[in-house]
């Protein structure tokens, strides 16, 4: 054990050594690399990035335990799945994004992330990253119209299919009411009767059902502002300047393993010739 531990303690002072004789070289190479790194930072182009949180749509659902509950226009899932892709975003949404050069939809798709948080269940969260802070700001304000406008297209065929459906049943329910009348004198149809005047009741509930169904309780609304720092999300000086430090030092610790092998090799030779 103790001859482990020597052993340890002298490969440690081997490997300081080591680097203190290449101490002039490593810190040259390191220099090096930071200073690439900075020129890459002077050089590259700047990124930011808008984020928004958007409150679905929703819609009056009553039921029978719950008459004022309310359900999504349309389910999460396919909210963000539609934002990842390009047909998402029309011309208006496009012309927003650019930044007078030609943007296409494509591009837009590949630069917004669209997440769905855990709780509440009834948010998006959508970021968008662009070379200003303004423009990512216009642009995710202009994907939360987009989604609003088909959130609001969704609610509108919803309400198209309801009122036909609510059309459908009154027309049943006129039929109903005729042979209720032709029915409530006759004594012989007594059982007709009753089972008419029943079903009467069933569509006069399902008409108003479907009917508190029609009313859009809330828009899809913004949970806070959309916020869009002045500072830069990439590329990260610190992350640059810390790569470019470390491949510095590692290039520097191989010119010095290099260069102790080589002297190592000319002593050998120069002992064997002598």
């Amino acid at each position: 054990m103790e001859k482990s531990l020597f052993d340890e303690e002298i490969n440690l002072f081997s490997v300081v050594a080591f680097l203190r004789r290449g101490m002039a070289i490593i810190i040259v190479c390191c220099s090096i690399g930071v200073a690439l790194a900075g020129m890459f930072l002077w050089r590259s182009q700047p990124y930011y990035q808008a984020s928004a949180q958007l409150v679905l749509a929703t819609t009056s659902a009553p039921t029978q335990l719950d008459p004022d509950a309310v359900a999504l226009v349309e389910p999460r899932e396919h909210v963000t799945f539609r934002l990842r892709s390009p047909s998402a975003f029309d011309q208006q949404t496009v012309s927003a994004c650019s930044d007078g050069g030609p943007v296409t939809a494509e591009q837009i798709s590949q630069n917004v992330r669209v997440t769905a948080p855990s709780v509440p269940s009834d948010v998006i969260a959508i970021s968008f990253t662009a070379p200003t802070a303004e423009l990512a700001r216009q642009c995710v304000a202009a994907i939360v119209r987009g989604v609003q406008e088909q959130q609001t297209l969704v609610a509108s065929t919803s309400s198209e299919h309801l009122k036909s459906q609510i059309t459908s049943l009154q027309d049943q329910l006129s039929e109903n009411s005729k042979l209720l009348k032709e029915a409530q004198d006759s004594g012989w149809q007594q059982a007709i009767y009753l089972a008419t005047r029943d079903d009467a009741i069933a569509l006069r509930k399902d008409i108003a059902d479907l009917t508190g169904k029609l009313e859009l309780s809330k828009s899809a609304t913004l949970l806070s502002p959309i916020y869009a720092p002045s500072n830069a999300v990439s590329p990260t000086k610190i992350t640059v300047l810390t790569a470019g430090l470390f491949v510095g030092f590692v290039i520097g610790a191989l010119i010095n393993l290099l260069k102790s092998a080589y002297l190592m090799q000319r002593n050998r030779r120069s002992r064997s010739n002598g």
